[in-house]
């Protein structure tokens, strides 16, 4: 038997500003590695700040401070020894960027890049879609990811599925919003719906910034959720797949 991996999901108030993001995501990775964490999520555009919100253009974008801020996370991945999924941006010559999540190996390599597949509203204005999905085999377990909107297509989740994808990293950026909507019941039952019929766990972050409709979550496939206090800077911990799980279903064998 494969030994469990402990995986830390991370919530903070994502801003426009690099440098304030990046301190975040620092201070994060280090409680993460004190509980012993192998791998820390974080939301969507966690340290290059969220178009539609935090930029007015993406026009003269500061590539090269992002590069920077990039490279010192990798730094400090490798020195605890941890693994980071980090929503960032992915830079095309003559093309708009890509709404990405970089995943940094326990080394401090850049492992992979998934890009969101699916764009909603003004994201059009800031972002080109992707086209694949990401699978990485992280200490043996396949894992795969997806960005915000993504959950909206169940047929994203059944690609993974189809892939043999045990744990599946969704990263959303849904917040600053004016007041709580019924939004925040349909995203907890997506996410629930979506880890029962593809019989997977998800392991879900969001920004924290007022108001948010979903904290960060841990989601196991018989529908139990671990989740973070809403609006509170900070990380939930779990181990993948230790937790014993109430009743399951298998859709597909009939």
């Amino acid at each position: 038997m494969k030994p469990p991996l402990r995986i830390a999901c991370a919530q903070f108030p994502v801003s426009g500003g690099l440098a304030r993001n990046a301190g975040y995501i620092a201070k994060q990775m280090q409680p993460a590695a004190a509980e012993r964490a192998q791998l820390i999520r974080f939301p969507e555009t966690a340290l290059c700040g969220y178009g539609p919100s935090h930029l007015d253009t993406i026009e003269n974008y500061p590539w090269q401070e992002l590069d920077s801020q990039m490279k010192a996370i990798c730094e400090l991945a490798a020195s605890l020894d941890l693994w980071v999924v980090v929503g960032s941006m992915r830079q095309v010559p003559g093309e708009f960027p890509r709404n990405c999540l970089q995943v940094i190996s326990s080394s401090g390599a850049l492992a992979g890049a998934y890009e969101k597949q699916r764009l909603y509203g003004r994201e059009r204005e800031f972002y080109i879609q992707g086209t694949a999905p990401l699978v990485l085999e992280i200490h043996g377990y396949r894992c795969g990811f997806l960005i915000c909107y993504d959950h909206c297509f169940p047929e994203l989740y059944e690609t993974y599925r189809d892939l043999g994808v045990e744990l599946l990293f969704h990263s959303f950026y849904n917040a600053e919003n004016r007041a709580a909507t019924s939004i925040a019941d349909l995203m907890h039952a997506n996410l629930i719906v979506r880890a029962a019929d593809n019989q997977m766990w998800i392991a879900a972050s969001n920004s924290s910034a007022r108001y948010s409709p979903l904290p960060a979550c841990i989601v196991r496939p018989d529908g139990s959720m671990l989740r973070a206090k809403r609006h509170a800077t900070g990380i939930v911990v779990d181990d993948f797949p230790l937790a014993e799980l109430g009743w399951t279903y298998d859709n597909r064998s009939i």
